[in-house]
């Protein structure tokens, strides 16, 4: 999905000792590329096609998460990136295509039962939609914002652990007791206070639990502290039919973050140990190509999806208007701009 070199998606080899990993050969492993486009496609059915008992949406959502925790860990623990050239391509990644959809979507979408103003518009280019969505205003055509809102403050506060913590043991421990404490938040707030779902896992610090699950998991791994049988072949398979079981609508929803994210979590990271089959779907052409247009594609998917599910539009239609959306927003707006600020910036 992404196209510079930071912007592949790349691993380090699993090696015993910290300087082996931190000078290991990295190589940009398709079946990551898979991994987001299986992500894509579970948001993308479980909005336009829902399968009854599971909400798809909501676990590809949770794909993403763990996928950006484990290369976040690599980027800014393993590789040491310079901050500085990593806020620039991270702005390069995201904003271009996000400003022009926010300002298209409010505008094409003026006088429709979705329609928003500059205020939503603002808080979401400002990744504050997550927390104004719930305490101040709310617009449909911009819910799905809450979870880049959420990646961004998780760059953030990674970023800022990279800097203040120098041990790489330290920040695995930081790492996994801010992500207890996150996913404690959650169910308390939930089961003891109460709260709906987005009043409870739209917030960064309830829901950036999978993103730090995932990096402490990806240090461990790197560190080859990830004990013999996590690192079994099939372990990655495994772990994720697990972690599809337990988001079925019949199990509390506390418990999809208490036990399922730690599951895809770990499946994420092992993905470097899974038998040729498994890796070799996910690395396959379709795959990888959803993943490349993934961003866009769960950007400009958001409008449609609500005149499917609020006013009963025909799904098909709707699904094939987001594809062009989204080829429009890659090829036009996303890779353009990227390359462009990449180049210059």
């Amino acid at each position: 999905m992404r196209e510079d070199r930071h912007d592949r998606h790349f691993a380090t080899h699993v090696v015993p000792s910290r300087s082996a990993a931190d000078k290991s050969t990295r190589t940009r492993l398709a079946y990551l590329d898979g991994w987001r486009g299986l992500s894509i496609a579970l948001v993308l059915i479980g909005h336009f096609f829902p399968v009854p008992g599971i909400n798809l949406g909501v676990l590809g959502v949770e794909f993403f998460f763990v996928l950006s925790g484990r290369l976040m860990g690599e980027i800014l623990f393993i590789e040491r990136y310079p901050l500085k050239k990593f806020f620039k391509r991270r702005f390069s990644r995201i904003y271009p295509a996000l400003l022009v959809f926010v300002v298209v979507a409010m505008i094409a979408l003026s006088g429709t039962f979705i329609a928003f103003k500059w205020k939503a518009a603002l808080t979401a280019l400002t990744f504050t939609y997550n927390y104004a969505g719930i305490l101040v205003t709310r617009a449909g055509a911009l819910d799905h914002i809450w979870s880049l809102c959420i990646e961004e403050h998780a760059y953030i506060i990674l970023a800022l652990i990279s800097v203040i913590v120098s041990s790489r043991s330290r920040v695995v421990v930081l790492l996994l007791a801010l992500a207890l404490l996150a996913m404690a938040n959650g169910a308390v707030s939930y089961w003891v206070f109460g709260m709906d779902y987005e009043t409870t896992y739209w917030r960064t610090d309830v829901h950036i639990a999978s993103i730090l699950l995932s990096a402490s998991i990806c240090l461990l791994k790197a560190d080859g502290m990830l004990p013999a049988f996590l690192r079994g072949k099939h372990v990655a398979l495994v772990a994720t039919i697990c972690a599809v079981v337990l988001f079925l609508d019949q199990v509390p929803t506390p418990i999809h973050y208490l036990f399922a994210v730690p599951l895809l979590a770990l499946a994420v990271n092992a993905l470097d140990f899974s038998p040729r089959y498994f890796s070799g779907l996910l690395s396959s052409w379709p795959m990888a190509t959803l993943g490349l247009w993934s961003y866009s594609l769960y950007l400009w998917q958001q409008p449609f999806y609500k005149f499917v599910y609020e006013q009963g539009s025909a799904p098909i239609p709707m699904l094939a208007a987001v594809f062009a959306c989204a080829a429009c927003s890659y090829y036009l707006i996303e890779r353009p701009a990227r390359e462009w600020l990449n180049r210059n910036w």
